[in-house]
């Protein structure tokens, strides 16, 4: 690392300068535009297996381990790495409670997680599946007879949002409201702006807390307010702490993933015809879509000094939990940077919803507007692509994203 670098960040002494990247991960990925994911596989090359980066972005640096096997070691190992305080918001505004149940650790995390397991089982989100059609369908039928749409703001923004609404039994009209706080969360780099954000969402959570507190409804609020865990109702931190978790990972993770899956068959006409002369094999696609263009970067905190791979790790070191990188693991996966619908028979062994005791909660739902998003936009859209005056913006950040997608068609 040269001496300027040095100088600007602290490197906790216990990590061995070899180990210690020269280059900000995120910056690089970002800057590779459409080929992200691709330009992220060839640190496997090019890094050792567990490096360490000083900054991502404003966060603090941290471990990054690349091979899928030491990554579910740590996800597995609860009591060594831990989730809790690894999100900033309630930081943010100077408070305390937590993300609920993602910041808890076993065996609190099973208790709290218990509640909303059956919210979003396969069987919920099935119930809801023709709601998801329809507003899935309502939106395309808007822009398909134009030959071109902006797919962030016509589609991919509100469809999560729309379905999210609904699961928690919200006024649709909300909408544009909670597509521009996702926006500001994940996109401005103005930190008075995004804490003005977790403030007000907060405040929006929390007076739902309260009129579903003075008139009981059957929805998602209502749900919890009358949970229990070990005999005990829910805190209004507690409550906060499972709506905002919700709202976070229901809107901005499959907005996300929805502009790179869209993204890669706008440029590979090949697999479009394959999902369209094959729409059986859209679940399947999605599976290999999700391992090949993951998103999500977790973060945990050691607890007590450990060791992995020979890498010596300190208490209160963070560890990223990439599942990118874990995802293109070539000892788990031949040739990772290609996309290929016929790898597996839809239960790959990628960890895009992460592993363990923190497996996301919501995968069942996030897979099904995956794969209607697809099933229904390759019915009513002809072969498309990139426009000619697309620029799109790759954006690495805790949750990656592609912005301003622009599509056209015939």
């Amino acid at each position: 690392m040269n001496s300027a670098t040095e100088d600007t960040l602290t490197i906790p002494e216990h990590v061995p300068r070899e180990l210690v990247c020269e280059f900000d991960i995120w910056d690089e990925i970002s800057a590779a535009g459409v080929c992200a994911h691709q330009r992220a596989a060839r640190f496997h090359d090019e890094l050792p297996p567990i490096f360490y980066v000083p900054k991502l972005g404003y966060l603090p640096g941290a471990w990054v381990p690349q091979k899928t096997e030491d990554l579910r070691r740590i996800l597995r190992d609860t009591q060594t790495f831990s989730s809790q305080s690894t999100m900033p918001f309630a930081a943010m505004l100077g408070e305390h409670w937590k993300l609920i149940p993602l910041e808890l650790d076993p065996p609190e995390h099973t208790k709290y997680r218990a509640l909303i397991n059956g919210l979003l089982s396969p069987n919920k989100v099935t119930a809801i599946e023709a709601a998801i059609r329809q507003h899935a369908g309502d939106l395309i039928d808007t822009f398909a007879a134009n030959k071109r749409c902006n797919f962030n703001q016509e589609f991919a923004d509100k469809f999560p949002t729309l379905i999210f609404l609904r699961l928690m039994g919200w006024p649709e009209t909300e909408a544009p409201r909670f597509v521009k706080w996702t926006h500001t969360l994940v996109k401005s780099q103005d930190m008075e702006e995004v804490v003005g954000a977790v403030a007000q969402i907060r405040n929006y959570l929390m007076q739902k807390i309260q009129d579903s507190r003075a008139n009981p409804v059957d929805d998602f609020t209502g749900y919890l307010l009358n949970s229990e865990v070990d005999g005990q109702l829910l805190t209004d931190d507690e409550l906060l702490g499972y709506c905002f978790l919700v709202f976070i990972g229901g809107l901005d993770t499959v907005a996300s993933s929805l502009g790179f899956h869209f993204m890669h068959l706008a440029l590979h006409p090949e697999h479009q015809a394959d999902l369209r002369a094959n729409p059986d094999k859209i679940p399947i696609a999605v599976e290999e879509l999700l391992r090949a263009y993951s998103i999500v970067n977790m973060r945990r905190i050691v607890t007590c000094d450990v060791e992995i791979r020979g890498v010596q790790m300190k208490a209160g070191d963070i560890v990223l939990i990439s599942t990118e990188l874990g995802n293109t693991d070539p000892e788990v996966f031949d040739d990772p940077c290609e996309v290929n619908f016929d790898r597996g028979d839809g239960n790959a062994p990628h960890m895009a919803f992460s592993f363990g005791a923190h497996r996301c909660v919501g995968s069942h739902l996030a897979r099904r507007e995956l794969r209607i998003a697809l099933e229904l936009w390759l019915q009513k859209v002809p072969v498309f692509r990139l426009a000619e005056d697309c620029n799109p913006v790759m954006r690495a950040a805790g949750v990656f994203g592609m912005d301003e997608l622009i599509f056209e068609w015939d």
